[in-house]
């Protein structure tokens, strides 16, 4: 370069002319690629990552028409990445209802007798509109990208056709005055073209920088002009870091990192500054970006922090919500109280904020699949629970059917069993839909009222029947009493006389207990006088009870009933006995001990008189079952 105080002259004379536009030097150039710590491109990935987690939604409860909605407002939005990521979310999800739907129309189609090769499958207005705005979205992104790829490749050729002439000029060796107005033009053009794209800007502006340090070499401009000029582009870079400063209290951090990228694409598009003043005006700056970004850093350890309480939150309702996928019950009170405790898990859920997207994606499944399962299984349970009630009701209006059969009949013993079994099985039938229990339970009940109304109509005038039957009762269990006073043993008279008795019609109801207790004692008085063991005492004693069975056609039941009551108090005694046996053990030496240990004494020996009694019974209920 020529020495500055040989073109003194010269630069005296570019003094009295426009200043030159700002031209960085590759120096400058150099430090902006090395030292600034995020590119355009990186901050602007880092921003779109920062969206998606923030913007990050949980779709999979979302009807067909909040995804139509939801696509078509994504129209408004002109963050691509993040449209795109919601997409993605929004199609697996509607990829699902839409599988699903063509599995229930196939699973109907093949059903209804249909061959799965002729199966076509239409799918709903809804998906369909839902897929044409994806579709558009994705077009609208691709036009986009298409636009400004093209936009920035026009800016790269037209920063190449600006570089090819100042290479020109460069190379031309003209260093009059016109060529110094050329280059102010062609740097004026430069800055008023957009950028390009990230992989092209570092070479495009080392030669840019390159070929205006060569001009500048060979003109050999005065040092005072090219001081003046650099004076012009640090008050330019002054006035961008007192911007770059501003942002600091911006309460937008992303907003403000869009801006500062801005910044920085202008800062490098300035010229040089004085050389001493390069480095302070450089780290200016540096230290504006730095804050910024320290904050973007400490904001996203923040976003970090936040994610990973609300992972561990919804990790911990995940455990919580698991065994509801396994619950079953057959009680509409249960399911309802597991409903109300799922919706709080629910509703807690839906307070916390988004998780880390990388596990986002897995805690919402394994907590929203428990979710399902249990509501499927409610629907489920509803379902049969439905289909019962209904089959309930069908048998319920049989029962009503036969009931009306029978009210008007005459025959007031067989039909009022017949009514009794009726709604024996009416009590035993489950359920029926609440919209028709208070009908059918008022037409069996009319039903059976009125035949029973008949009766006790009827009933009145058979009472004096019944008096005159109760006196017959008494009368032969008089004849009994007096046979066993008289010791007598011939017990072809008892079962003759128990016969009559048995023959004789019903007696008025409050006597029906009374009369039979007496005719039992009247018999075991009698029987008291044969010489024979307990044992076939009690099996005489049986075989008479039978033959006021006989004819009925619950015998059965009855004597399995019976058994069944003489097991179980059998049980209980030896138990009893098992018990006061096991505390006579713990009683110490003493007067008040002694005492206590002969009153159970006499408890267990009477017990065991009663527990033989008992086992007599049954023997001979067992041996007189086994000979019929």
């Amino acid at each position: 370069m020529i020495d500055p105080i040989e073109n003194r002259n010269e630069a005296s004379e570019l003094n009295q002319q426009e200043a030159l536009a700002p031209v960085p030097s590759q120096e400058e150039h150099s430090l902006t690629s090395d030292e600034i710590s995020i590119h355009d491109e990186h901050a602007s990935e880092e921003y779109e990552h920062d969206l998606d987690m923030m913007g990050e939604q949980d779709f999979s409860q979302y009807t067909k028409e909040q995804f139509v909605e939801a696509s078509a407002k994504l129209f408004d939005e002109n963050n691509f990445k993040k449209v795109d990521e919601i997409l993605r979310l929004m199609k697996v999800e509607v990829d699902r209802i839409n599988k699903e739907e063509r599995e229930e129309a196939l699973q109907k189609f093949l059903a209804e007798g249909g061959e799965q090769d002729a199966f076509e499958f239409k799918s709903d207005a809804l998906i369909d509109k839902f897929y044409a705005n994806y579709k558009a979205l994705k077009d609208r992104k691709a036009k986009y990208y298409d636009e400004l790829e093209k936009r920035r490749q026009k800016n790269y050729d037209d920063k190449n056709a600006i570089l090819q002439q100042i290479k020109a000029l460069v190379e031309g060796g003209d260093t009059g005055k016109g060529s110094l107005d050329k280059l102010k033009e062609l740097q004026q053009k430069w800055k008023e073209i957009g950028p390009v794209s990230p992989q092209q800007a570092d070479a495009l502006y080392s030669t840019y920088n390159a070929l205006l340090d060569r001009f500048y070499s060979q003109k050999s401009i005065e040092i005072e002009l090219i001081e003046l000029d650099r004076r012009k582009n640090l008050a330019a870079k002054q006035e961008i870091c007192e911007r770059a400063e501003a942002l600091a209290a911006s309460d937008n951090i992303n907003a403000a990192i869009s801006v500062l990228n801005k910044l920085k694409e202008e800062y490098k598009s300035v010229g040089p500054v004085p050389k001493d003043q390069q480095e302070a005006i450089w780290q200016r700056f540096k230290v504006a970006a730095d804050a910024i970004y320290e904050r973007k850093r400490k904001a996203s350890e923040e976003m970090r922090r936040t994610l990973e309480e609300n992972m561990k939150a919804k990790q911990a309702l995940c455990i919580k919500i698991e065994p509801f996928a396994e619950f079953n019950s057959d009680r509409i009170t249960e399911w309802n109280a597991k409903t109300k405790e799922i919706m709080a898990l629910q509703a807690e859920w839906e307070k916390i904020g988004p998780a880390p997207k990388e596990v986002a994606k897995d805690i919402n499944k394994q907590f929203w699949s428990n979710f399902k399962q249990f509501f499927a299984a409610k629907g489920r349970f509803f379902d049969r629970l439905e289909k019962t009630r209904q089959e309930n009701l069908s048998q319920k209006i049989e029962l009503c059917r036969q009931a009306e059969a029978l009210k008007d009949s005459n025959e007031w013993e067989a039909v009022t069993a017949t009514l009794k079994k009726l709604q024996e099985q009416w009590k035993k039938i489950g359920s029926v839909p609440e919209s028709q229990r208070e009908a059918v339970y008022q037409r069996f009940k009319a039903a059976c009222d009125y035949f029973f109304e008949r009766k006790r109509n009827k009933s009145q005038a058979r009472e004096k029947e019944f008096d005159t039957n109760l006196a017959k009762k008494r009368a032969i269990c008089e004849q009994i009493e007096a046979l066993a006073a008289a010791k007598e043993t011939d017990l072809a008279k008892l079962e003759e006389l128990h016969k009559s008795f048995l023959a004789i019609g019903f007696v008025p109801r409050n006597q029906v207990e009374k009369i039979a207790d007496r005719l039992d004692n009247a018999v075991t008085s009698f029987l008291k006088n044969l010489d024979m063991p307990e044992e076939e005492r009690e099996k005489v004693k049986f075989q008479l009870q039978l033959q006021s069975l006989e004819g009925n056609p619950d015998v059965g039941r009855i004597i399995a009933k019976q058994e069944q009551a003489l097991r179980k108090k059998i049980a209980a005694m030896e138990n009893d006995i098992s018990l006061w046996k096991n505390n006579l053990d713990f009683f110490a030496n003493s007067k008040t001990a002694d005492k206590l240990r002969r009153d159970f004494q006499v408890k267990i020996d009477a017990a065991e008189n009663q527990l033989d009694k008992l086992r007599s019974q049954l023997r001979a209920l067992v041996s007189t079952v086994n000979k019929k």
